[in-house]
């Protein structure tokens, strides 16, 4: 293994960490646990969290749909 093959492995490596870590984070945003308020504040509707959030809320805004 030379130097270039070294810099070009440890770069995808450190990159392919760097996005699972911010993909990560980005799906841990948009998840609503119940003892948390909504940030939304009665517009269930029109939140991006509203498919995970698991307030009564969200859940009847999904059944009634």
């Amino acid at each position: 293994m030379n130097r270039r093959n070294f810099i070009e492995k440890t770069g995808r490596g450190i990159l392919l960490g760097a996005l699972a870590i911010v993909s990560g984070v980005l799906v841990a945003r948009r998840q609503v646990s119940p003892d948390t308020k909504c940030s939304a504040s009665f517009q269930c509707r029109n939140c991006g969290k509203l498919s995970k959030c698991q307030l009564p809320e969200a859940e009847t805004e999904r059944n009634d749909g």
